[in-house]
């Protein structure tokens, strides 16, 4: 395996991406309707800061988390073999990636617990996190059972944690920019903008 480098790591994401651009879009699409519509719908009457982002960022964000799980293994497969030069369908990668959806599963529910650990719940989350990294693509890649695939996780990110950890504070900071795009009609229309902004930046960090 070739060291591990953040830019690179985001490139080849990139890459993998715009080469596939139409299928997982309309997965994603497909996917994540649900939360679009529902936002789209849903009136939350006259709320205060608080209970504008509670309504608009906190709750739905547990949704996306919840599909995102499901969103990864399923275009896994596809990615390694595209990696590799060669081609597949969408129904083959979903076939495979059906593996990957329990420990996919397993391993959000294991780094959202220890968030609820108080003082060093973020930090053991987060060394997990770095340990656990590529669970899911273990498991679809290689076909493992969930246990197995948290072991190989842990034995292909050793000796490259401290780039996973750059490459998921990045990532999290790019979701923390979405997030204050997504948030600044609400400051607009809300009484109180510090409180909304306050909120939002610690449902951010918090979830």
């Amino acid at each position: 395996m070739q060291q591990f480098r953040i830019f690179r790591a985001l490139g080849l994401s990139f890459k993998a991406w715009f080469s596939n651009f139409l299928p997982f879009t309309l997965l994603a699409a497909v996917l994540y309707a649900p939360v679009v519509l529902w936002l789209a719908k849903y009136d939350a009457g006259p709320l205060d800061g608080e209970g504008l982002v509670e309504a608009y960022f906190a709750r739905p964000i547990y949704v996306v988390i919840a599909l995102s799980t499901l969103l990864a293994p399923m275009i896994t497969y596809r990615v390694v073999q595209d990696l590799n030069g060669n081609k597949v369908s969408m129904l083959t990668s979903m076939k495979f990636g059906v593996r990957g959806i329990l420990p996919a599963i397993m391993f959000a529910i294991i780094t959202q617990l220890l968030q609820l650990v108080p003082s060093v719940g973020g930090i053991v989350g987060a060394v997990v996190t770095c340990m656990w990294f590529v669970t899911t693509p273990a498991a679809v890649a290689e076909r493992l059972s969930p246990i197995a695939a948290f072991t190989r996780s842990s034995q292909l990110t050793s000796g490259r944690r401290w780039g996973i950890f750059g490459l998921s504070l990045l990532v999290g900071l790019m979701a923390v920019l979405l997030m204050v795009i997504w948030i600044i009609p609400l400051l607009q229309e809300s009484n109180d903008p510090a409180e909304v902004a306050s909120s939002a930046a610690h449902a951010a960090i918090t979830r």
